[in-house]
């Protein structure tokens, strides 16, 4: 399928931008020095350069140190790049260094067109491997396209790619666009209103809204309803807490697009969406309860959980509900942990025995990955060694010696896996695995796991799934995750 390239007089304004890095290597190689990673800092010389010689320390910083961690090769962790909005200067830019700013959005603008290129040569690379022969996986190819739009927000086909869509003058995702449409404004503190109607009402029976059923307790509290973009959200803890969890809610939807993106989209939906083909639609809210505290959390759901009283949260799958409930321990994991459970289980039609008979560990697995986010200036990483439980998961192992092995693993359902005696070690084994199959040896067996929770949400894989996608027996799979989880 042909695919949509830049004019040929915009690729020719982008060969001829950018200073040393447009200078051949070597007089007969015939080839350019890239604006990315060890290239960069030959691309960007004379811009900062010029900043420190005005006396713009930060701004030269700022241009140097622009390309991500894992430009230079791999990383420990994955890099989750954020996007701006527009590609605006920053508020401390000097005047005086404009023009210098100018000269740094010009080779961004390249990086981008590199980026780009390469997404597309990715996408079809991975088109064309036969089924029969391997996995296709797009998640290289969005972790490009996000590249893409960190260097330059307002690129239309990586825009529309990674599931936006143009309203006005600003790319949002469709649910945003559905709502703008509708004369609806978004407040931080209460949601998506209309004309500034609030959604708030009193209810003398909190339990009976919250779970549908007629409860024998009643209650004074106030229940909030609150729309996000993607959720929505039944609370009693209070406009505060509530919007806190609806940014954390929204940020872990971004984050998890990045991080499982081979799960998000495949390469053939992502070609068809670059020469829009095919539309982003809107699509349901996610369904969440926040509850005031502990109390109210446990006599709501502890008929539908008896061990409800020993989590801090819970992604219920026969209603497809994530509750919560407003305390000091509700942190950012347990949101993640959940969420991340439901935006699987949910995203796209998915078998609801997903795990109920084997590979429930890769499930939860996938869940502890998500809560080793790490705020960075560039956005986030997720996982490494010394993220979330993984230090945890090489404590049990070097220090307790155990260790359950991945052939004995796979073949617990949901069930068996919840019953099993040592479950608080079994998870921090969990949150290695993760580690191992999305990190270790240079991310090689990634798509083998995304692959992996593909089938088993679709109600497709095996017990043997996950080794035959990687091409190792689990015995071989064991050595190397200790090697992995015994190296400094």
């Amino acid at each position: 399928m042909k695919v949509e390239r830049p004019p040929v007089l915009l690729l020719f304004f982008l060969i001829s931008i950018g200073f040393h890095c447009l200078q051949r290597l070597h007089a007969d190689s015939g080839e350019f020095l890239k604006p990315v990673g060890a290239g960069w800092n030959d691309c960007c010389s004379k811009i900062v350069r010029e900043a420190q010689a005005c006396g713009d320390q930060r701004l030269a910083a700022y241009i140097q140190n622009w390309p991500l961690p894992d430009e230079l090769g791999p990383t420990q962790s994955q890099v989750i790049a954020s996007i701006d909005k527009k590609l605006l200067k920053p508020a401390w830019l000097e005047k005086s260094s404009e023009h210098l700013w100018t000269d740094f959005v010009q080779l961004r603008q390249q990086r981008a067109f590199y980026f780009f290129e390469r997404a597309k040569d990715e996408i079809q690379k991975q088109r064309r491997i036969p089924v029969r022969d391997g996995m296709q996986s797009s998640n290289n190819s969005i972790r490009l396209l996000v590249r893409v739009l960190r260097e330059n927000p307002d690129h239309k086909m990586s825009r529309r790619a990674l599931g936006y869509v143009k309203h006005r003058d600003q790319w949002v995702w469709p649910n945003v666009a559905r709502q703008l449409t509708q004369k609806k404004e978004y407040s931080p503190e209460e949601g998506w209103l209309r004309n500034g109607k609030k959604t708030i009402q009193s209810s003398p029976q909190t339990s009976s809204l919250l779970t549908g059923r007629l409860s024998a307790q009643t209650s004074d509290t106030t229940q909030q309803l609150f729309h996000s973009d993607h959720w929505h959200i039944r609370s009693t803890a209070g406009p505060p807490h509530t919007a806190a969890l609806a940014k954390q809610l929204e940020l872990t939807r971004f984050i998890w697009r990045q991080v499982f993106g081979g799960f998000v989209l495949t390469p053939v939906e992502l070609s068809r969406r670059i020469v829009g083909q095919a539309r982003p639609r809107p699509t349901s809210l996610f369904k969440v309860v926040l509850l005031a505290n502990r109390e109210e959390y446990i006599d709501s759901l502890q008929s539908l959980e008896p061990d409800i009283g020993k989590t801090l949260g819970i992604y219920w799958l026969p209603t497809q509900t994530a509750w919560f409930f407003s305390s000091q321990d509700l942190d950012s994991r347990t949101v993640e942990h959940e969420a991340t459970h439901q935006l699987f289980a949910e995203s796209w039609p998915t078998s609801p025995l997903a795990g109920s008979k084997h590979g429930m560990w890769a499930l939860e697995a996938a869940a502890c990955y998500m809560e080793s986010l790490q705020k960075t200036d560039f956005g986030f990483t997720v996982g490494g060694r010394q993220s979330g439980r993984v230090p945890a998961a090489r404590e049990r192992l070097l220090d307790d010696n155990f260790f359950l092995p991945l052939r004995q693993l796979s073949k617990l359902g949901r069930s068996a896996l919840q019953n099993q005696p040592e479950l608080p070690k079994i998870y921090s084994q969990l949150s290695g695995l993760a580690d191992f199959f999305m990190n270790g040896e240079g991310g090689r067996y990634r798509n083998a796991f995304i692959e992996y929770l593909v089938q088993l949400y679709r109600g497709t894989a095996e017990q043997e799934t996950l080794w035959k996608l990687c091409r190792r027996s689990p015995e071989e799979l064991d050595t190397e995750y200790k090697r992995y989880l015994s190296s400094p």
